[in-house]
């Protein structure tokens, strides 16, 4: 779905906006940055969003945008309460999905490929860790320091609604908020390239 030349290039972008917000680690680049470059951001086709180099692409061209315009123009008719730092915000949302270069591997089943399911979940990982914490992890193991709101912001992707969401901190609101409407985005963006396919998960 996109050229190598477009892969390398947002790459390129992503580690420039890593080294502005000032969280790259050469040491993460080094050992993981291939993986990171090609790694989806999910695993159907339908989510619209499961190709080579999905994660880099999605996250620099629409979640952060996304992001960017929830914390300037606010989240419904009173949002003084609901503003974040851009740097923390750019921060996370940069790093939230980095661990996907672990987790998602190429399905191998033809049937599979041939029904939408383009990736697959690694069955080789030690652990059962989702998205936003292992990413967390990678993080700590990279030598990327996180504040205590960015950490939580990084892991609530993982959570449940509960009653104690109302408690979150502002940056976790807008990064969840922004999580949920790029889902939305990428799906509708698909089904309207794919008018005459169903969509709906089987």
């Amino acid at each position: 779905m996109l050229t190598e030349e477009k892969i390398n290039s947002n790459y390129l972008r992503w580690i420039n906006a890593l080294e502005k917000y000032r969280c790259c680690s050469n040491d993460m680049l080094d050992d993981i940055g291939d993986r990171l470059k090609n790694c989806t951001f999910s695993m159907y086709e339908y989510s619209g969003s499961a190709y080579k180099g999905a994660m880099i692409d999605v996250v620099l061209n629409i979640l952060c945008p996304i992001a960017y315009r929830l914390n300037e123009n606010g989240i419904g008719d009173s949002t003084k309460y609901i503003k974040s730092d851009n740097n923390s915000l750019f921060k996370v949302c940069l790093l939230q999905h980095i661990a996907k270069c672990d987790i998602f591997v190429e399905e191998q089943s033809p049937w599979k490929v041939k029904n939408g399911t383009l990736y697959t979940f690694n069955g080789e990982l030690p652990t059962s860790m989702k998205c936003g914490e292992r990413s967390v992890y990678l993080c700590m193991k990279y030598g990327i320091r996180l504040t205590e709101q960015e950490y939580e912001a990084m892991k609530v992707i993982d959570k449940d609604d509960d009653k104690t969401s109302i408690f979150s901190s502002p940056l976790a609101i807008i990064v969840k908020t922004a999580n949920q409407l790029l889902a939305i985005e990428l799906r509708q963006r698909w089904a309207a390239n794919h008018k005459n396919i169903i969509t709906e998960e089987k």
